[in-house]
């Protein structure tokens, strides 16, 4: 170290890093609060936990009579020699020195939430502009986690300015690449071979992979979680993996609402007429769909899904119906589409609300013949599909204004299933947070065996505004992170922790057109109170949330601590409500 003018004290903890400069001759306290020199706010640490100087002996840790205890090597000490690179324990978080490398600042470490909220503001850009967005999950190869302060260094050499990241657990880092597509993202994967630990990385690119930030988090996951076995470095881009088994639907299915959903899947399975899914985004229609599939008598036969949403129009076409060779520029070799791949089996289109007009036309067509024509061709090819639709859109509404076709709902939902949200079946929560404990303990190998009282009281009075995906991601996270056998409050994401259901908007209400049409009530329609109602709701708000962030001169953090609200809901706030340039900020 005779070289070395200054290290950085990086602390590691749940929700990202602190950093913090060590001198020669200096000494630094880290502690839970002030007036400690690096804060980890974590219950478990004690107020001044630990202290790290830099004397002429070298590196010395001292514990400074915390109740959880420092830990090196594995074992308790009070005072103990480290060197540059090695690990030290303070309860659940982990303080290592590294190397500080002039002219190369360390990027901070942010939170999953802090994450998760510019992941929410990246994909409005995206979709916008039509521009891709990368997401990675990485990790050291092998059955043993390795913590991230032996190779993270690695990971922030190949990043961007705009890029992101954020600590996923004490094994693992979460990165957000905007604008990049899956190839120059497999491009950047690439640059991390070749030094000692090996790591592996999932990838997940939108549209292709996912349309929100819990797709695309589940997509990177899957595709990490089938990497195991393969070549050190490899990696693949990832699909809309890691379902829940179709045979534990009925077993997760406890509600009444869900239990007569499955009870018509039972017994429309043998049926070949198309079935429309509704709900919203996460809620499990392509599960349902699957369900459908493998309870009937076409379940040994093709089952193809495709997310509507997520494909450009013209390609989206092609894919559905196939093509000719020569029928488009690129079009170098005939395609059978979906629907010929899929003759005798069920094609799934999820996002159905999102096909443009000649798609309409052209399902209506095979839905009434049977029959498809390939892009290019005059020919008709006969096939036997059943379809099932599903879209979190009111079809109804887009009907009335033009947008999608009357006949063609008419088609789709001869048989029609309405998926309720989770927060419209809690007594689901405990029974699906124990399913999805059980496969991401056994995919990860940590021996985490169910969850506190209080955890589980926090899952179940969340609203869950990404349904079961979120459900999944928030308790494969906690398993990750998870300190003891059990999962505890601390161990979920901050803004399930300090949830407030009084700072959430009014529900949107989820009556049919038809429904709303029919029912009125003194003073004007159904429609007329819910905009009334809403727009008062929305104003009182704005009142309340401008007048937090001009206490606080703007600033986000203080005004959502002072209102008792996640930070990640302030945020979506604030762009909703259009309070920026109310209160004069960036």
């Amino acid at each position: 170290m005779s070289d070395l003018n200054a290290l950085e004290l990086v602390a590691y903890q749940r929700d990202g890093t602190r950093v913090a400069e060590l001198r020669r001759g200096e000494a630094l306290v880290v502690g839970r609060t002030a007036p400690a020199d690096v804060v980890v706010p974590d219950p478990a640490l004690s107020r001044q936990h630990a202290r790290f100087s830099w004397t002429a002996d070298g590196l010395v840790v001292e514990d400074l009579g915390s109740t959880n205890g420092t830990k090196v090597r594995g074992q308790r000490v009070e005072r103990e020699k480290i060197g540059p690179g090695e690990l030290v324990e303070l309860g659940p978080a982990a303080v290592c020195l590294h190397a500080k490398i002039p002219g190369s600042p360390r990027r901070e470490i942010i939170s999953n939430d802090r994450l998760m909220v510019l992941l929410d503001q990246e994909l409005a850009r995206a979709k916008t502009f039509q521009r891709p967005l990368a997401l990675a999950v990485i990790h050291a190869r092998g059955r043993e986690r390795v913590h991230v302060s032996r190779w993270e260094w690695r990971v922030q050499s190949i990043l961007r300015p705009v890029d992101q990241i954020c600590l996923y657990g004490p094994g693992a880092l979460l990165v957000l690449f905007p604008e990049l597509g899956g190839t120059e993202a497999v491009e950047k994967m690439q640059e991390l071979e070749g030094a000692d630990p090996p790591l592996a990385s999932g990838l997940a690119v939108y549209p292709d992979q996912g349309l929100n930030a819990y797709e695309l988090l589940e997509g990177a996951r899957a595709t990490l979680a089938g990497l195991a076995g393969e070549a050190p470095g490899s990696r693949r881009l990832g699909s809309l993996g890691g379902r829940t088994p179709t045979d534990a639907l009925d077993v997760t299915a406890v509600s009444p609402a869900m239990r007569e959903i499955f009870a018509t899947v039972r017994r429309v399975a043998a049926s070949a007429a198309p079935v429309l899914v509704l709900g919203e985004t996460g809620v499990g229609k392509e599960l349902v769909a699957r369900a459908l599939h493998q309870r009937g008598p076409r379940a040994n036969l093709p089952f193809k899904a495709i997310n509507c949403a997520a494909m450009p129009a013209a390609l989206l076409e092609s894919l559905l119906f196939g093509h000719e060779k020569g029928a488009f520029t690129g079009a170098d070799r005939s395609q059978r589409g979906l629907f010929e791949q899929a003759s005798g089996g069920t094609v799934f289109l999820d996002e159905i609300g999102e096909l443009a007009p000649p798609a309409q036309a052209a399902l209506l067509r095979v839905l009434e013949t049977k029959r498809v024509t390939r892009i290019g061709s005059d020919q008709e090819v006969g096939v036997d599909v059943r379809v099932v639709a599903a879209t979190h859109r009111d079809l109804e509404a887009m009907t009335a204004a033009g947008t999608f076709r009357m006949d063609l709902l008419y088609r789709l939902n001869t048989i029609m299933l309405r998926i309720p949200p989770l927060r419209a079946r809690t007594m689901e929560i405990p029974v699906l947070a124990e399913l999805f404990l059980q496969e991401a303990s056994h995919g990860t190998g940590v021996a985490v065996q169910g969850f506190s009282p209080e955890a589980l009281e926090r899952l179940k009075t969340y609203h869950w505004p990404g349904n079961v995906r979120e459900l999944r991601n928030v308790v494969e996270r906690a398993v990750m992170i998870a300190q003891g056998p059990e999962i505890q409050p601390e161990d979920l994401p901050e803004h399930i922790r300090d949830y407030d259901e009084a700072s959430l908007p009014a529900p949107e209400l989820t009556t049919t057109t038809r429904e709303k049409e029919r029912f009125s009530v003194k003073g004007g329609t159904y429609a007329e109170l819910q905009t009334r109602l809403r727009d008062f709701t929305r104003e009182r708000e704005r009142e309340l949330l401008l007048d937090a962030l001009q206490r606080h001169g703007g600033n986000q953090t203080e005004a959502a601590r002072s209102l008792q609200m996640p930070l990640r809901t302030l945020v979506h706030k604030i762009r909703t409500l259009g309070l920026k340039k109310k209160y004069g900020t960036d």
